[in-house]
């Protein structure tokens, strides 16, 4: 249920500084539009997932916030922005901004969320609900706020095309790699994986180019033809091949969260992470994971020296993954 509210014209949102958490903040900018449609909407995010934001019509003002700037730069942005004289601050990072400017709605750093509200996505939804002084759960909604450009779109149908890819064939994205150690399969199995998919589908590798050794065995070791797009992408340009895509299969990545929020089924690989937080949010979606007794640790190293969560997982797990979730 929207508040629709006449008199809120300026609105200050300030997110995160991590890709895959700002997307989870995305549902809360998709409600603030369509709640407060005339009004003007500024920005305020960190310098790595800028992207998301830019040429974005539906954003106002986008202010680049550089958590390293001399604290005299950091006073001079708090003046202007109380200048600006913003009817709602919508502050996820809980920054110094977002505590002092003064704002009739505003979320609050220091709010009990309820135990059961898991995920990162539905907490901050609630954030926005409890600032809004609303008595209705929120949930995200079908118009999406993100924005990728005719050159995107361009860019992605000339990629295609020139590796013989048709709109007519079923494309599978599979990005084999993630930013922990933990968290990441083995590159063989992804070579099973995808030399089994790649009989029936277009199979296409995506990543960031750091990623492109993993990218780059798997290539090299597969038997049949498989696609590789990894280095080749930004947000925007991933978000619409995501759309062109029949179904992505990824650890925990943004690229999962990127995914979920433009509603691509996904087959999520989990290991030390925690699914009830980070988990896809996808309407088709399913979580391959092994239950065993350390799971989910969240932590950077494995404690046991054996990563048993991720290694566990078998190749015959995720195929039937694959045909469970009857993307066709």
């Amino acid at each position: 249920m929207l508040i629709p509210e006449p008199k809120v014209k300026k609105i200050l949102f300030i997110t995160l500084s991590n890709v895959g958490d700002v997307i989870l903040t995305l549902p809360v900018l998709d409600y603030l539009k369509a709640a407060f449609i005339q009004s003007k909407i500024t920005v305020m995010v960190g310098p790595r997932p800028k992207e998301i934001f830019e040429d974005n019509p539906n954003i106002d003002r986008l202010i680049i916030y550089d958590k390293y700037a001399k604290l005299r730069e950091k006073v001079k942005l708090f003046w202007e922005l109380k200048k600006k004289n913003f009817d709602v601050v919508v502050d996820l990072r809980n920054t110094f901004y977002g505590a002092m400017l003064p704002a009739r709605f505003r979320t609050s750093p220091f709010l009990f969320i309820p135990k059961d509200i898991r995920h990162i996505k539905e907490r901050n939804l609630y954030r926005l609900k409890e600032a809004l002084k609303s008595k209705e759960r929120f949930s995200e909604l079908k118009e999406r706020t993100f924005y990728f450009t005719v050159k995107d779109k361009d860019y992605i149908d000339s990629l295609l095309k020139k590796r013989g890819i048709t709109e007519s064939d079923n494309i599978i994205l599979v990005s084999p790699s993630a930013g922990g150690k933990t968290r990441r399969w083995e590159s063989q199995n992804f070579t099973q994986l995808c030399n089994s998919l790649s009989q029936d589908y277009k199979v296409i590798l995506i990543g960031a180019a750091v990623h492109q050794p993993t990218s780059q065995y798997i290539l090299q070791n597969c038997s049949n033809q498989i696609f590789d797009f990894t280095g080749l992408t930004n947000l925007k340009a991933l978000a619409y091949l995501l759309n062109r895509a029949k179904l992505l299969i990824t650890c925990d990545t943004g690229t999962l969260q990127l995914a979920s929020y433009l509603d691509t089924p996904i087959v999520a690989l989990f290991g030390p992470s925690d699914e009830q937080r980070y988990g896809p949010w996808s309407s088709k979606s399913r979580i391959v994971k092994k239950e065993i007794f350390c799971r989910p640790c969240r932590v950077a190293h494995c404690r046991f020296q054996t990563l048993d969560c991720m290694r566990l997982i078998k190749v015959e797990d995720v195929l039937q993954a694959v045909k469970d979730i009857n993307y066709k």
